[in-house]
């Protein structure tokens, strides 16, 4: 009797078991990051170059090691220079320079004949905002327009350790701990000075596209990230966030496009801050936040870390949920996104990766 017992237990909580598993597999499972390779191009090979007479609507930037230039989508080197000492690339302009010139040429995405120059010395920046240059000394920065004219200037004695720029001006973080705020014709809006650490140097700053948000890593001897934000004309701290360990060179600060977060260097990975909900995660990566990608179409964010052996890519989708990512050796690389494609430099390749979810 006890055995007939069991056996019609088990079969009821087979049947259960069996109804459950037919509901549930009946729904989709979730779909899955999905990397596809599409091409890989030798930068050093002339059969990568765009042939002579042919254009291209889109040209990337890329910088690695001692060369720099463009390449298309389709795989397509438009342009390839070598050198020597340093240099500056944006979307449309491009710039070597030596430390000692005192005169700086630049040339166009698709001209090898300069198309302005740069009058002054120190080390030239080219962002989508404007050009910048920073004087030798490292208290000094200029802004000149496209045709290198100079718009504005501003001298301090204090060197500067990081820098932002975006449609609504500028942000300087300086070596004793003060962050200045200029507007994009060279006004001073703003000084701010985080505090809170022993040593307040300002290691990394990121001024939002509308103006109304700064974020700062700063500070050696109890480390810290803030944001501040506009509310009334009054710019006020929101958030802070001690961290756990001091980092003891320059660290990433970036807010999203749509400025609802903002990304940073964390000693063991990357900080994401939800600038409504003041909600901090700190994800744990391999090696340094060097470059952060957003591909705004899948809600991902591409991140790329450096650490002693090489490099890593990883992908975190929404706020904060790390779903993969993958390492390389080199000794120089980068990483862009257009559309949903993500392009990853290795020393002298570059690779095209089709990123989608099944």
């Amino acid at each position: 009797m006890k055995i007939k017992e069991n056996i019609q237990l088990c079969l009821i909580i087979g049947s259960i078991f069996l109804v459950l598993y037919i509901l549930f597999a009946a729904n989709p499972l979730g779909q899955e990051l999905q990397l596809a390779p599409e091409w890989t191009i030798n930068i050093k090979d002339r059969q990568f170059f765009l042939e002579e007479g042919a254009t291209a609507q889109v040209q990337i930037p890329f910088k690695m090691g001692q060369n720099m230039g463009y390449f298309t989508p389709e795989g397509k080197l438009t342009l390839l220079e070598t050198f020597p000492f340093r240099a500056t690339i944006s979307s449309t302009y491009r710039a070597p320079y030596s430390q000692n010139s005192s005169v700086i040429p630049f040339y166009s995405f698709d001209s090898n004949t300069p198309v302005g120059e740069i009058h002054g010395s120190g080390f030239p920046f080219f962002t989508e905002n404007g050009f910048f240059l920073f004087g030798v000394g490292g208290g000094a920065i200029a802004q000149y327009d496209f045709s290198g004219n100079k718009l504005w200037n501003f001298e301090n004695y204090v060197p500067i350790i990081s820098f932002s720029s975006s449609p609504s001006g500028v942000a300087l973080g300086y070596a004793d701990g003060t962050v200045l705020v200029f507007s994009p014709t060279g006004e001073l809006l703003q000084t701010f000075e985080p505090g809170g650490s022993t040593y307040p140097v300002i290691l990394g700053v990121a001024l939002s596209d509308s103006g109304q948000q700064l974020a700062s890593v700063s500070g050696i001897d109890r480390q810290r990230f803030v944001l501040a934000q506009e509310k009334n004309g009054l710019t006020k701290v929101v958030y802070h966030q001690y961290l756990e360990m001091d980092q003891k060179e320059p660290v990433l600060v970036q807010f999203s496009q749509d400025e609802e977060y903002v990304y940073y260097g964390s000693s063991i990975g990357i900080g994401i801050l939800d600038c409504s909900s003041l909600e901090n995660r700190i994800i744990k990566l391999e090696g340094k936040v060097i470059s952060v990608k957003e591909v705004p179409s899948l809600d991902l964010v591409c991140v790329l870390t450096k650490n002693k052996v090489g490099y890593s890519v990883y992908f975190i989708e929404g706020f904060g949920n790390l779903i993969g990512g993958f390492h390389f050796n080199a000794d120089t690389s980068f990483i862009s996104v257009k559309d949903d494609s993500l392009y990853v430099g290795k020393d002298n390749s570059i690779s095209k990766i089709k990123i989608k979810f099944e």
